[in-house]
């Protein structure tokens, strides 16, 4: 099989006049403050620490509601506007970070928003009362909204070698899970050991580190470099539609899919995604590129991550569930079954960094999903009497094992063919079909599980076990999703494949 490695000529668009900034040389592109060469690896810890932190956000919060909602005086329905508003604002803000990182520059963007990110934080954990905290979680999600993306554009503009590049999109690509089953665990030691206030002050430290050690090892953007300019205007349209279509589907379990309220929402974001569709065909900078949008296999890889997010944030949704309601374990404990998940994630993430140097990303990207499918599959077998090391430990590691192998390889396709000057926008449309895959992924499983679980207790079933079933409807649907990824992968690693051998 050819290789699939992203060209040099592909990667480097804009070239430099200095000799040593030659594709290849990542140090000449993480110069510190005083333009010292530093170790690439450096770079990449720092962006990955950011990414890791905004990932483990996106779950930390999970274990801490109960205690959260009896100390702020939260309602039952008003509760899950503490995830809500983080998962709403994230999602529909990327475009407009992704636009900004190729106009600002990379670094500065990336300070900007870690320092709001840090601000957001700090008013979350010091919230007297429910609608602070909401507010401060919107404003936590806005940040890091501009934050993911400047990080994955500097990555993506410090390994330009196709090896080096795949080694850390790898490295990117597992902090996907490791960031959710992080997020699960550290949220539920500092319930259990501290005061669920810290699950939002923790990331003070770790946001003033970071801080510190960005000039010394990101050098400064280049202010000669030609920026284009986004269509803002088109942002806005963009952004409306998709925090309209998020807002509308995490307000299912509300307002039912058929009700006027949803269906007039997904009537205006539909508008307002048609609105967006011919504002970029017109304008003079569109904020997609057409270069971009003209690389089938880039978009195909985004539609993939859509799908495999919806199964995979799902997964984290019910299991936690389980875990607590049925078998009865604590925050800790279950932060801590999610860890054979991590280890799984991890082993598949550096297999598949290796397939994709040696073969190209076809196997990973299509074999990937499959195995996942497999492992939620296994989870849907779970009963009220399941064992952990007989039943759960094995879906968790085969389920972490194949979406290692699947992020790897979409991520590296995503972002792949993207120039310098449009990492950044390249870098938002992945994180848009991942936060909005996973918003809708919850909403409908949850709605379908739900129903699934009032139909068993209808015709007499024990509402424990009733739970249960409807847990594992939703586990069946999500195997079904990573069915789904795994043939649209097949059809991915062949469009990349082709790419690639028609710029030869």
């Amino acid at each position: 099989m050819a290789s699939s490695g992203i060209p040099a000529t592909e990667s480097t668009i804009g070239a430099r006049s200095n000799p040593s900034d030659a594709p290849g040389t990542p140090d000449a592109v993480a110069a510190g403050s005083a333009g010292r060469p530093v170790n690439p690896k450096l770079v990449l810890l720092l962006v990955c620490v950011a990414q890791f932190v905004l990932l483990v956000d996106d779950t930390i919060v999970n274990v801490a509601l109960p205690t959260i909602g009896d100390d702020l005086d939260f309602s039952e329905s008003s509760l899950s506007w503490v995830t809500n508003a983080y998962f709403l604002t994230f999602g529909g803000f990327l475009l407009i970070g992704g636009g900004l990182a190729d106009l600002l520059g990379r670094r500065r963007l990336f300070g900007i928003s870690l320092v709001l990110f840090v601000l957001a934080s700090a008013v979350c954990g010091i919230a007297p009362d429910s609608g602070v905290l909401v507010g401060a979680r919107a404003a936590q999600g806005i940040a890091g909204a501009l934050l993911s993306p400047a990080a994955l554009a500097i990555l993506l503009a410090t390994f330009r070698e196709p090896a080096e590049r795949a080694r850390a999109l790898g490295t990117w690509a597992a902090l996907t899970g490791l960031g959710a089953a992080t997020g699960l665990l550290l949220g539920g030691a500092l319930v259990e050991w501290t005061h669920w206030r810290w699950i939002f002050l923790i990331n003070l430290p770790i946001g003033a580190l970071t801080l510190l050690a960005l000039p010394r090892v990101i050098g400064p953007d280049d202010r000669e470099a030609v920026r284009r300019v986004p269509d803002f205007a088109g942002a806005a349209i963009g952004t409306a539609a998709v925090l309209t279509l998020v807002y509308t589907v995490v307000e299912t379990p509300t307002h039912p899919w058929g009700s006027t309220r949803t269906l007039l929402g997904l009537t205006i974001a539909a508008v307002l995604a048609l609105g967006f569709t011919l504002r970029q065909r017109s304008a003079a900078e569109p904020l997609l590129p057409r270069a971009l949008l003209r690389m089938r296999h880039l978009v195909l890889a985004d539609v993939l991550v859509l799908v495999a997010a919806g199964g995979l944030f799902a997964m984290f949704f019910f299991l936690t569930l389980y875990m607590q309601r049925i078998q009865g374990w604590s925050p800790m404990d279950t932060g801590l079954a999610f860890l054979p998940f991590s280890v799984g994630m991890g082993l598949g993430a550096a297999v598949s960094t290796k397939l994709i140097a040696n073969r190209g990303p076809l196997l990973p990207v299509s074999v990937g999903p499959a195995i996942a499918a497999g492992g939620m599959w296994l989870m849907s077998r779970l009963d009220e009497h399941s064992s952990y090391t007989g039943h759960l430990l094995p879906a968790l590691v085969v389920t972490g094992l194949g979406l290692g192998v699947a992020f790897v390889a979409i991520i590296h396709t995503a972002t792949g063919g993207a120039g310098e000057g449009e990492g950044g926008v390249a870098s938002a449309m992945v994180t848009t079909c991942q936060q909005i895959g996973a918003a809708i992924g919850i909403a409908v499983l949850v709605t379908i599980a739900t129903n699934h679980t009032r139909d068993r207790m209808a015709s007499g079933i024990l509402e424990r076990q009733a739970t249960v079933d409807g847990f594992s409807r939703a586990f069946e649907i999500q195997a079904g999703l990573m069915g789904v990824a795994a043939l649209l992968g097949i059809v991915v690693g062949v469009a990349t494949e082709r790419h690639h051998a028609g710029r030869k």
